[in-house]
């Protein structure tokens, strides 16, 4: 997998100086992943193991979501958790992707087998955004004043803990201590059904 991110820095000439530059913000990341798809799952480098809740299936089945995403047009969540050899989880990535494109590779000799390259694109959500033009030839993005931001809530159930609730609603367990913050919760055992708590 490779990360790139650029920026649109602008570079001039001056007669004093010589160059200069023009700092911009970062652009969006772009990710490339390679992986195979092996037709068995049963091989040593599958390891099950680290991937408890998921069902490991055959080529067909990615392949097939593979162009789902891409003809829904609809941005997903990329989640990567990252685990040495000796089991320790150094860090995880969670964040909103395009899929730009894939090319799907088949080498005679490895029939049933899938070599996938993607190309992922970072998504930032812009609902009830404006995008406007300025005097530049830029834009910028202007808050739709006529709509207004729903504040999210989930409504506690029986058998709810903090970290399940974190992990089902920020795909994240750890960011429990993020919903006693906002919710001003400082034991988080006292967690009572109906509790209606705000997750941002």
């Amino acid at each position: 997998m490779t990360t790139n991110m650029k920026s649109n820095t602008k570079f001039y000439e001056t007669i004093c100086f010589g160059e200069v530059s023009n700092l911009k913000k970062a652009n969006l990341r772009e990710i490339k992943m390679e992986f195979l798809l092996p037709n068995d799952i049963n091989l040593p480098f599958v390891q099950k193991k680290y991937t408890p809740n998921c069902i490991i299936d055959k080529p067909l089945k990615y392949l097939n979501m593979l162009r789902m995403f891409k003809e829904n047009a609809k941005p997903f969540r990329l989640l990567i958790t990252r685990i040495l050899a000796n089991g320790e989880e150094i860090f995880k990535t969670n964040i909103k992707v395009s899929l730009e494109d894939y090319t799907v590779f088949e080498m005679a000799g490895e029939e049933g087998d899938f070599t996938v390259v993607l190309n992922l694109k970072e998504f930032k959500d812009i609902n009830n955004k404006l995008i406007v033009p300025n005097s530049n030839g830029e834009y910028t993005i202007q808050k739709n004043r006529s709509s207004k931001d729903i504040p999210k809530t989930y409504v506690v159930k029986k058998g709810d803990t903090l970290w399940n609730i974190a992990k089902r609603e920020f795909n994240d367990e750890n960011l429990y201590k993020k919903l006693m913050q906002i919710n001003n919760i400082s034991e988080p055992k006292n967690l009572r059904v109906g509790t209606i708590l705000k997750l941002a």
